[in-house]
């Protein structure tokens, strides 16, 4: 009796097209022969005898293969759940450089948006159902994610904000705003509008250990100022928080700009 490759090298087409560093896209003649060819080659997986032989067999067995016909033609249509076997057949393959760098980036934010603890990478379950999606694509550690995965994302959109800044048109607005967190620490923030109205955080500064009054505010305006000036980004408004100290470095710069 022939080996078993060789039964079924009449059923199957070879490609050089590969689909790992092992592995050549192979496509079920018969689906071919009765789907034609551009349907026919959605199925195909990788020239592994195991692969080949659970194809057929689901092929074989399926009760869901249909035909259907029209006036005008007739097309043999097989159930694509007979036909395509496991998700890995087709959509198996290792990721780029770019493409692992956005898929951190879109678990990051997946994590951000759902609000998960860093820890669900590590959850098994997790790591199952992206096994299961595509081998290739590997959860990070929770460290990883919180830690280099982090600081690259943060990176990219800090240099996305500061070209989006810079090219605005028109100029940005400079909005400060003050409050206290739980660990009862003062803490600024700076937000910056673009003339579209898009708030962009630039950042947050600890200010707890000084001391708030209009001297402090100026110096902390001027250096803000001179922060996006060097980053050739143009403030054509500022504006702070109602606070006293706040008011009094507004109605300074009105005397020192204006009058």
């Amino acid at each position: 009796m022939p080996p078993l490759p060789s039964l079924l090298a009449p059923y199957i087409i070879r490609t050089d097209i590969k689909v790992n560093k092992s592995n050549l896209k192979t496509f079920c003649k018969p689906c071919i022969e009765e789907l034609e060819e551009e349907e026919g080659q959605k199925t195909w997986f990788p020239n592994k005898k195991d692969r080949i032989v659970q194809h057929f067999k689901k092929y074989s067995t399926s009760s869901q293969a249909s035909l259907a016909s029209s006036s005008s033609h007739k097309v043999a249509v097989i159930n694509r759940s007979s036909c395509y076997g496991l998700m890995d057949n087709y959509i198996v393959r290792s990721l780029s450089k770019e493409d692992l760098k956005k898929f951190n980036m879109l678990l990051l934010r997946l994590t951000v948006s759902c609000g998960w603890a860093l820890s669900w990478v590590n959850n098994p379950k997790a790591k199952e159902l992206f096994d299961f999606l595509n081998p290739f694509l590997k959860l990070p550690d929770r460290r990883v994610l919180g830690g280099d995965i982090l600081k690259q994302v943060v990176a990219d959109a800090d240099k996305a904000m500061e070209t989006a800044l810079k090219e605005d048109p028109v100029g940005v607005t400079l909005t400060f705003d003050g409050w206290t967190n739980v660990k009862n620490e003062q803490l600024l923030g700076i937000v910056i509008l673009s003339s579209e109205g898009k708030p962009y955080v630039w950042k947050a500064v600890d200010i707890t250990s000084e001391r708030e009054n209009n001297a402090a505010v100026i110096n902390k305006t001027e250096a803000m100022l001179t922060e996006l000036k060097n980053k050739e980004i143009t403030v054509c408004t500022i504006v702070t928080d109602s606070a006293s100290a706040y008011a009094a470095a507004r109605f300074t710069y009105l005397l020192y700009y204006i009058i």
